[in-house]
């Protein structure tokens, strides 16, 4: 990193800090951790904010460089932001991890700390997803110092699909060393992967039972349906709709509502870790030959980091084993089994890769549409 574009990251962080630590009240722990200690180390921890890596660069010397998804160089404005102001690394979800690994040496070379979330994706539902088995061997690879970043509340204060995040919310951050360098040396990549994933097991809803904290605010469920499309109490799929605080199914009208804790009353469900599971468990069960789902159409250019709009509106015919794709007055075919590095990004896109193209649909059910192309995938 040049000294000019330090300065400039370290006014960033200056700015960010001053702002999002007035608007969130964040409580950092810390434990065999100095944050003001020098790099080179990892920064990993359990992927709850878009933020995550912000909020805890905050208090840490100097700057953690930041893994991020591809996706965020597609808009104009973030890419600016994290090539330009600041420096950052990236990595695309089914793609080689060769570049990325480069960079990383790159930056641990130069003295500095990197910011790692081995989930890939923020939360879908208030607990861990999946962590990347690669991460373990990089750590294993590098030999540097590991530090682990818990957060818990950060779910209940501004899940990823919801636009706004709740009044003033608590979020607590404890950061402790996970691995010394020379632990690492003696451990195995199934023991680092195993330590690794345990150090950022969380559930925001059972932390709360305990904890209390109210998180308050408007339109809390609004968007609560990019992630939740299946009915328990009539076993429906893509029926869930949600307005303000509310959350319904429009087969049967079995209808929640937030409470100040986070939890959904009048549902069989008071929770989206519960309910998350019931339906990913329903969607295999239900055997889906035939499904449509509307949305915009974009297809992305790498070479520019842009997203090209095909289509406003499409649709998205799912028959058998096979995803057609219908917009003005025109039709191309995907064979699902075929399909690769399908993600739900952001807070309401689905993307996966066919033959050599990346594909990107902005809709209202993109967690549906993830886990309907992984069962396909999988039967």
């Amino acid at each position: 990193m040049s000294k000019l574009k330090y300065c400039i990251s370290m006014i960033v962080k200056f700015i960010l800090k001053n702002y999002f630590l007035r608007v969130y009240n964040v409580n950092y722990k810390y434990v065999n951790f100095d944050p003001k200690q020098k790099g080179p180390f990892f920064l990993i921890g359990n992927h709850v904010l878009l933020m995550d890596a912000f909020f805890c660069n905050f208090v840490l010397r100097g700057y953690a460089i930041p893994v991020v998804n591809a996706f965020v160089y597609t808009d104009l404005k973030k890419r600016i932001g994290m090539t330009k102001m600041i420096d950052s690394i990236v990595k695309r979800k089914g793609q080689s991890d060769i570049q990325t690994i480069r960079s990383i040496r790159r930056f641990v070379k130069n003295g500095n700390s990197i910011a790692l979330y081995p989930e890939g994706n923020t939360s879908y539902y208030g607990t861990n997803t999946e962590s990347m088995y690669a991460t373990a061997k990089l750590l294993k690879m590098q030999k540097i110092d590991v530090v682990v970043a818990k957060t818990s509340g950060g779910y209940l204060a501004k899940p990823r699909w919801r636009k706004s995040k709740t009044k003033n919310p608590y979020v607590e951050i404890e950061m402790s060393l996970l691995f010394t360098k020379e632990q690492l040396k003696d451990m195995s990549v199934d023991d680092i992967y195993d330590g690794m994933i345990e150090s950022y097991k969380y559930n925001d809803y059972e932390w709360n039972r305990k904890r209390n904290h109210k998180y308050i605010g408007k339109n809390r469920l609004e968007g609560a349906h990019r992630v939740i499309y299946g009915c328990p109490a009539c076993e429906s799929i893509n029926t869930i709709k949600t307005s303000g605080d509310s959350i319904k199914c429009s087969n049967c009208g079995e209808t929640g509502t937030i409470d100040d804790y986070g939890y959904i009353n009048n549902t069989i469900y008071d929770n989206f870790v519960e309910w998350g599971a019931y339906q990913e468990t329903l969607i295999r069960k239900k055997n889906l030959n035939r499904f449509v789902v509307e949305g915009e159409y974009y297809k992305i250019d790498w070479e520019k980091n842009k997203k090209i709009m095909i289509s406003r509106n499409c649709k998205l015919n799912f028959s058998n084993k096979l995803l057609v794709i219908e917009y003005d007055n025109n039709q191309e075919s995907i064979s699902i089994v075929d399909i690769k590095g399908e993600a739900y990004t952001e807070s309401n896109e689905f993307s996966f890769d066919y033959k050599n193209q990346t594909y990107l649909f902005i809709t209202e059910s993109p967690k549906f549409l993830l886990d309907l192309v992984t069962t396909i995938k999988e039967a």
